[in-house]
C-alpha cells in the first residue's frame, strides 16, 4: 500500500473575492493568467471609468505545490494598488487587498489556495500527512488515515468553492456534521458582543431556525476559554450532566469550537463566531486525528468567513455611500436655487456642510409686499439633520407664500417638531424686508444677526425660544429700519464657532471686524484662513442682505 506521506496532494485553488451587485462574488484563479479590465472578454470585467481596458493580470509564478501568484499592472492609466500602495508588479499573499484605478476603488480580496501558517486548511495538508504517517498502527490504521486525508482534501475544495458568507457557513456545517456524525450543528456569529444564530442544520440537511435547545453554557465556556470545548459523553461528566440545558434536552455529546480571524502582525486573532455540534442519542466517537481535522476545517472556515464578511461589509458601505450621494445631490438641489433679484436689495448666501450633507438651510422669496428670508440650523449633523432641514424648508417656504406672518410661522414649526418624535430642534431667523427699508425680524435662538451701517456694527439683540423644545412657546416680532447701503448678515453658529485646532474660535469679535471691512465672500475667506485647514465641526451658513433703497 502506498504510504500517505507519498500521496500527491493537489492544491486548493486560490480565489478573488469582491462585492458584486447581488452580494459577494468569487473568481477562481484556475488558469496560468487571469486578466482584469474594462474590455469584454477579460476574466474579471470592471466597468468603472478609471479602470483601463486591459488593466492588470494575475499570473502563476511557478508550478510548485505552494503556488505563488503575481499581480502585474498592464501599463494602466490610473495604476494598480496593493494594500493601498501603487505597484507595477508584486507577489500576492493571502488576505491582500487589490484595487484597480484608485485607492478608493472596489476592493478585491486575494485568498490563496495555500497560506503558510495555521489559518489555511490547504496549507496544513502536508503537515497533516506527515503527522498521520508517523502514527502507530494502534492509534489509526493506514486505511483510516487515507480516508481522513481524502476527507480533508474534499473539505478544502468544498470550503474554497464558496465565497459568500452563506456558502461558507453551509459548507462548514455539512463537513463538520459529516466528520463527527452528530445529529445537528449550528454556527453563531458575533454581533454587538453577543453570539447570534447564523445557520442551523440537521444531519439530513434540513434547516433549524432557532437555538433554544442548545447548551448555552457550553457556548459560554468555549468563548470564555477561547478554545475548543468538547464533552464526548455528558453522562460521564458529572458537572456537565447537571447543566439545565443538558438535562432538559437530553444532550449526550457537545462540540464547541471558536471561529477566529487568523492572527496577523496588523491585528490579533478576533472572535468571529462559534461552531456548535451536539447529539441526543449517542456519545461522540472522535479520536485525536478527527479532532485535528475538525480544528483545521474550523480554522479554514474562519479565514474564508472573514473574507466573506469583509466583502459583505464593503457592499453595505458602497450602498450607503451611493444613498448618501443621492441625498447630497437632493440637498444640493434644494440649496441651489437662484436668489431673487430686487430693485431695492441685493442678496448673497453660502452654506458649507461639515459632512457630505448638513442640517443648515436658507431660503429667500420675493413676495408682493417685500422680501422674505429664513436661515435655520437643525440640531445634529449629517443625514438625520438634513432630512429634518428639508422638511422645515418646505413648510416655511409654503407658509411664506401664503402670506403667514413670521410669529405664526415660528409657532407652526415649533408645534410640528414638538408633536413628532424626531428628537430634533432648530434655531432660525425669519426676516421680512420692505421696499421702504422697514425690517421685521424674529430670531429663534439663532446667532444674533449683524447690522452693518455707516455708524458701525451692531447686533439685532431681541430673541425668542428655539423651535422644537416647548410646545406652548410664544414668539414675538421685532423691528428696525435700514438705510441705503446698510447690510444685514445672518450667520449660523458654524461661522462664529469655527476653530483653528488650538481650542480657539473665530468668535463674535473677528466676525464683526470682518463684516465691517468686507462682504460675504471676504468674511468666509477670513474664516477659512483662521481655520488654517482644520476640519469644521459644524455646518456653516451665512446670508447677506444689502438694502439699496
Amino acid at each position: 500500500m502506498e504510504q500517505p506521506g507519498n500521496l500527491p496532494v493537489p492544491p486548493v485553488l486560490p480565489v478573488l473575492i469582491y462585492a458584486g451587485p447581488d452580494g459577494p462574488r468569487t473568481l477562481a484563479l484556475d488558469r496560468d493568467s487571469t486578466a482584469i479590465g474594462r474590455l469584454p472578454g477579460q476574466d474579471l470585467i470592471l466597468k468603472e471609468s478609471y479602470v483601463s481596458r486591459r488593466h492588470a493580470v494575475i499570473q502563476r509564478a511557478d508550478g510548485a505545490f505552494e503556488h505563488a501568484y503575481e499581480l502585474i499592472d498592464q501599463r494602466s492609466t490610473h495604476g494598480t494598488y496593493l494594500n493601498g500602495v501603487r505597484v507595477d508588479r508584486a507577489l500576492l499573499r493571502s488576505g491582500d487587498v487589490i484595487q484597480f484605478g484608485s485607492p478608493r476603488a472596489l476592493k478585491v480580496h486575494f485568498q490563496a489556495g495555500r497560506v503558510s501558517g495555521s489559518s489555511s486548511l490547504a496549507g496544513e495538508l502536508l503537515s497533516a500527512i506527515s503527522r498521520l504517517s508517523s502514527r502507530s498502527e494502534g492509534e489509526a490504521t493506514a486505511a483510516r488515515e487515507l480516508e481522513q486525508l481524502n476527507f480533508l482534501l474534499g473539505a478544502a475544495r468544498k470550503l474554497n468553492a464558496g465565497g459568500a458568507k452563506a456558502d461558507v457557513l453551509h459548507a462548514l456545517l455539512q463537513l463538520s456534521i459529516q466528520l463527527t456524525a452528530v445529529e445537528r450543528g449550528f454556527v453563531f456569529l458575533r454581533d454587538d458582543g453577543r453570539m447570534k444564530l447564523a445557520l442551523g442544520l440537521r444531519a439530513d440537511g434540513t434547516p433549524i431556525d432557532e437555538d433554544s435547545t442548545v447548551s448555552h453554557s457550553a457556548i459560554e465556556r468555549a468563548v470564555q476559554s477561547a478554545s475548543r470545548f468538547y464533552v464526548g459523553d455528558t453522562n460521564a461528566d458529572r458537572d456537565v450532566a447537571e447543566w439545565d440545558s443538558v438535562k432538559d434536552h437530553a444532550i449526550r455529546c457537545i462540540y464547541c469550537i471558536p471561529l477566529r480571524k487568523p492572527v496577523s502582525a496588523a491585528e490579533p486573532g478576533r472572535l468571529l463566531g462559534l461552531l456548535y455540534l451536539d447529539s441526543q442519542i449517542a456519545p461522540g466517537r472522535l479520536n485525536s486525528i478527527d479532532h485535528e481535522l475538525l480544528d483545521l476545517i474550523a480554522t479554514e472556515a474562519a479565514t474564508l468567513l472573514d473574507n466573506a464578511l469583509l466583502a459583505e461589509a464593503e457592499i453595505v458601505a458602497r450602498k450607503a455611500a451611493e444613498e448618501l450621494a443621492v441625498a447630497a445631490s437632493i440637498h444640493a438641489g434644494l440649496m441651489s436655487f437662484t436668489l431673487p433679484t430686487l430693485s431695492y436689495a441685493k442678496l448673497n448666501a453660502r452654506t458649507i456642510p461639515c459632512r457630505e450633507i448638513g442640517g443648515d438651510f436658507y431660503d429667500a422669496i420675493d413676495l408682493p409686499d417685500g422680501l422674505a428670508v429664513v436661515v435655520a440650523d437643525v440640531s445634529g449633523k449629517g443625514v438625520s439633520a438634513s432630512i429634518v432641514a428639508a422638511t422645515l424648508q418646505g413648510i416655511i417656504h409654503a407658509q411664506l407664500l401664503t402670506g403667514q406672518d413670521l410669529p405664526g410661522i415660528a409657532a407652526l414649526v415649533n408645534r410640528f417638531l414638538c408633536s413628532r418624535s424626531v428628537g430634533k430642534y432648530a434655531t432660525m431667523v425669519l426676516i421680512k424686508l420692505y421696499p421702504d427699508g422697514r425690517l421685521d425680524y424674529l430670531n429663534c435662538g439663532q446667532t444674533r444677526p449683524l447690522l452693518v451701517s455707516e455708524s458701525g456694527v451692531c447686533r439685532l439683540e431681541e430673541a425668542n425660544l428655539i423651535v422644537g423644545l416647548f410646545l406652548n412657546a410664544a414668539y414675538t416680532l421685532s423691528r428696525c429700519r435700514m438705510a441705503p447701503g446698510d447690510r444685514v448678515l445672518l450667520p449660523t453658529d458654524g461661522v462664529t464657532e469655527a476653530g483653528n485646532g488650538s481650542e480657539e474660535q473665530f468668535g463674535d469679535r473677528r466676525f464683526e471686524a470682518a463684516a465691517r471691512n468686507g462682504q460675504l465672500d471676504e468674511i468666509l475667506e477670513q474664516m477659512e484662513d483662521f481655520q488654517a485647514g482644520h476640519p469644521a465641526h459644524d455646518d456653516c451658513t451665512l446670508l447677506e442682505i444689502e438694502y439699496v433703497g
